[in-house]
């Protein structure tokens, strides 16, 4: 039986696929330090693009998660015996890393607490600024086929938080404020009986320091050496025009009749052909009448948290969301037109080479029935 879980909960857009990818390559390096990082079935069955324990943690906690449902719960719930046969036998430290950990309320959190039947179990959040994580969210928010408008976006957001905290301890949709309010988060989980929660800033770039950041605060700093991951293995987000390309194609795209499964294939080929460009145009930048909001946002948040019991593993610094430093511009009417092309493109070679490829089949049928 393990005699320590370290759960690595996000949050995400936190640079948590990049840490689980590190922690997926250096299994053996972990191993020998006395960690173990159980690769999930889902992975070994290769339905996954990165080792982590989301998947397996739907078959515990089921429809807490608002997106999923008792039937995709139930698929899952032989991958949450599996890690849990792993922790119960695995001596030492066993670390689990699932983001969507971030969301679930206390009762959950008392759920798998008792589930996973160990005492020490310490929790380690790694974590963005408001003022990078909300721009990011909104970008995957389109690239999940939606089309609001980022001022929309954040006026639904602000809408959640004038409800009270209550409401969002309570309410499984006002998940994202759960995740990303961390003094509240930390609370959470050291009132449910976490021995330690650790808060690790997420710096952008190097990697390396985010990796040696989160080495320290499991307890492994000697592992800051270990050989990084290519970065094309992090999520790359979409810039300012991409973004707003791809938001008018998911409109247009809804008044099709379309399968959501060939609606995704659009989208994919359209953000891979994007994303491979060298010159890109901005990021996503906060709006500037949120600006000030977001700032007061940031600053009672961070209060807050050092007033908690968290260690803070890196400079509270990088969370704190200052809008002087926002430099950049809304993009060009040049810079939208040369995404929307690019986005053109790249489906017109997609229905060329299907065109190519089914002209081919026929010829091939013909041939076999002559």
């Amino acid at each position: 039986m393990a005699s320590k879980i370290v759960l690595h909960i996000g949050l995400q857009k936190s640079g948590t696929t990049f840490l689980q990818h590190m922690l997926q390559e250096g299994g053996e390096a972990l191993a020998e330090a006395g960690v173990r990082y159980p690769v999930p079935p889902d992975w070994d069955q290769g339905k996954r693009g990165v080792a982590n324990h989301e998947w397996a943690s739907y078959g515990l906690l089921a429809t807490e998660y608002p997106w999923v449902s008792e039937g995709r719960a139930s698929e899952e719930k032989s991958s949450w015996k599996t890690i849990l046969g792993k922790v119960k036998s695995s001596p030492g430290t066993v670390l689990l890393s699932a983001e969507a950990l971030s969301v679930i309320r206390t009762p959950a959190i008392h759920r798998l607490l008792d589930a996973l039947g160990v005492d020490d179990v310490e929790i380690v959040v790694t974590a963005r600024g408001l003022g990078q994580l909300l721009p990011s969210l909104w970008q995957q928010h389109i690239r999940n086929g939606r089309t609001v408008s980022f001022e929309t976006y954040l006026a639904g957001l602000a809408a959640q938080r004038e409800k009270g905290w209550d409401d969002i301890e309570n309410d499984s949709a006002s998940h994202i404020w759960r995740a990303f309010t961390l003094s509240r988060l930390v609370r959470r989980w050291s009132e449910a009986g976490a021995a330690r929660v650790s808060v690790v800033t997420t710096p952008g770039k190097p990697p390396q320091l985010l990796w040696r950041r989160f080495a320290e605060a499991i307890g492994l700093p000697g592992l800051d050496e270990f050989a990084v991951v290519p970065e094309r293995q992090a999520h790359t987000g979409l810039t300012a025009p991409e973004t707003l390309v791809l938001s008018s194609m998911n409109a247009a795209v809804q008044e099709t009749s379309w399968s959501r499964q060939n609606a995704d294939r659009v989208r994919r080929v359209v953000i891979d052909r994007l994303q491979a460009r060298e010159q890109r145009g901005g990021k996503v930048v906060i709006p500037p009448a949120w600006r000030a909001s977001i700032a007061e946002w940031s600053d009672h948040d961070l209060a807050a948290l050092q007033r908690t019991s968290a260690r803070v593993v890196g400079d509270l610094d990088d969370l704190r969301y200052d809008p002087s430093r926002e430099k950049a511009t809304p993009p060009s009417a040049e810079e939208t037109a040369q995404a929307g092309a690019i986005a053109a493109v790249a489906l017109a070679e997609m229905a060329l080479h299907e065109g190519l490829i089914q002209r081919n089949a026929r010829r091939l049928r013909r041939h076999l029935l002559s």
